[in-house]
């Protein structure tokens, strides 16, 4: 692996990040445009200064993206590159379509067909379903709790949202001067875009963040990065070569006491030498697991004494931040933090009466950890997003703005209050919710609640449609890509 292929890597996906933000910019600013509250000049500015500032203050569903959905083994610089190119293909198809289709599933799609290809067909390469332990609780993870499930429920959340919310609003105006409720949501709507903005950035930026991320981190454990200049440092990402070396080591059920030792020492000195982190807290506490199979019980108390040390570390970081204290928005914001000595505790419970090796269970949890998104990542995908939107996209903009049902202010201020809440929720628990399917649905829903044939059926069917395709054909795409690839020879 070069250093031209990551940079490669980086490239192609900000092109999809800027491609997302014009692609997707009609999802957060189509209705304030479609009731002439703002200017599309001035509605572009707003989304855009929106989607910087929610680009940047998570990260949950940039960890989903990074892992959690294929396994990591098929996954290379090379896959990552077609999964984005079939992302981007199904991207400017429908955006020369004019249909609001889903970036957030194209991305899963071609992420998910390349990992397929990369495997040589075999379907346990995409991951669908899995039991994981957090903080002594059992969760589920995988494509069908991270992505179908919310894919199929966040449009019928959206639908019943709006059509709830403008149906209250509808009987709490049923006696107001239409001139004041004009004038009244005129205003508010410029409030409920900014919101959808903010919650477009919370949770559509944060994709390419976790695909750049896991690139980085394959450089790294992979050993690319070993000789890297000193100014390039900041791609390093914590997870290094030896550490994975070692926690491999760990899986193997066949390791000696000498072997386990080893590998204890190796996990406890890289974790003392990083910085506060999730990797710093699990690398020690895995050490201290490692130690104590291997009946060291000075190593295994060190290392769980500085693996707390770690864990308050993260959790005195968090309590600094002040976005998080902010009512309403700020809550959906907050950094969700693993112990990891109750996680890896649970585990090996949980093996050990599995008749499993503990430690092996406990080393594949560690293996799979995906990292914190660095913030140099943060602002690199803001920035692109924010410039992407700023180039705006009329064609989408024409089919949810004024085709889709006809919107006056409160109409927007339903629907656009509908979609924000329902992405900053989904977010914060790090599912990868589509943007365009929560507007849109929400659209659909406040136009059904004046009426059912207010909305356009023959266009409604068409935007079905293309989500209907969205998954399969990114993924199609990624496949071929990826096989083509391995026929040249240039993905083994």
């Amino acid at each position: 692996m070069s250093f031209t292929i990551i940079f490669l890597v980086i490239f192609i996906a900000l092109a999809f990040e800027y491609i997302n933000g014009f692609h997707d910019t009609a999802n957060s600013i189509a209705t304030v445009v479609g009731t002439k509250v703002l200017t599309p000049r001035q509605a572009i500015l707003m989304a855009a200064s929106t989607n910087l500032i929610g680009a940047l203050v998570g990260h949950a569903v940039a960890k989903t993206v990074s892992s959690g959905l294929v396994d990591s083994q098929f996954i290379s610089p090379q896959v990552i590159i077609c999964a984005l190119l079939g992302a981007i293909v199904w991207n400017l198809l429908t955006w020369l379509l004019g249909l609001p289709s889903s970036s957030t599933h194209a991305l899963v799609g071609g992420l998910c067909g390349a990992a397929l290809a990369s495997s040589h067909g075999k379907w346990s390469a995409i991951i669908w379903s899995v039991e994981k332990i957090k903080d002594g609780k059992v969760v589920m993870e995988g494509v069908l709790h991270k992505v179908l499930i919310p894919m199929i429920g966040s449009p019928v959340i959206g639908f019943l949202g709006g059509w709830l919310i403008m149906g209250l609003l509808y009987a709490l105006l049923r006696s107001a001067r239409p001139r004041f409720v004009n004038r009244f949501f005129g205003k508010a709507q410029i409030f409920s875009a900014s919101y959808m903005g903010f919650a477009h950035g919370l949770a559509d930026a944060q994709k390419t963040m976790g695909v750049i991320t896991l690139a980085l981190v394959t450089a790294t454990a992979t050993g690319t990065f070993a000789t890297l200049p000193n100014w390039l440092g900041f791609l390093r990402m914590d997870k290094s070569e030896i550490a994975e070396s070692s926690i491999k080591q760990l899986q193997n059920p066949q390791a000696t006491a000498a072997e386990r030792l080893a590998a204890a020492k190796i996990l406890e000195s890289e974790g003392t030498r990083l910085a506060p982190g999730e990797f710093k807290e699990a690398f020690l506490t895995l050490a201290a697991k490692a130690y104590a199979s291997a009946e060291s019980t000075d190593g295994a108390r060190l290392s769980a004494a500085l693996a707390l040390g770690a864990h308050k570390a993260i959790l005195e970081v968090e309590e600094s931040r002040w976005f998080p204290k902010l009512p309403l928005v700020g809550p959906l914001t907050a950094g969700k933090h693993t112990d990891w000595q109750k996680t890896l505790t649970k585990e090996m419970q949980t093996a050990a009466a599995a008749g499993k090796n503990p430690l092996v269970v406990a080393a594949g949890k560690v293996h799979d950890l995906s990292p914190d998104v660095p913030i140099w990542i943060k602002v690199l995908c803001s920035l692109t997003m924010a410039a992407g939107t700023a180039a705006g996209g009329w064609r989408i903009i024409k089919t949810l703005g004024h085709k889709l049902v006809k919107l006056q202010p409160v109409h927007g201020f339903a629907a656009e209050t509908t979609a924000a809440t329902l992405l900053a929720v989904t977010g914060y628990f790090g599912m990868t919710v589509s943007t365009t399917h929560s507007i849109t649905t929400s659209i659909m829903g406040v136009g059904c609640a004046r009426r059912f044939n207010a909305l356009k059926f023959s266009l409604v069917e068409r935007i079905l449609w293309a989500w209907v395709l969205t998954l399969p054909a990114a993924g199609g795409v990624g496949y071929l890509l990826v096989k083509g690839s391995q026929v040249c020879g240039w993905i083994p």
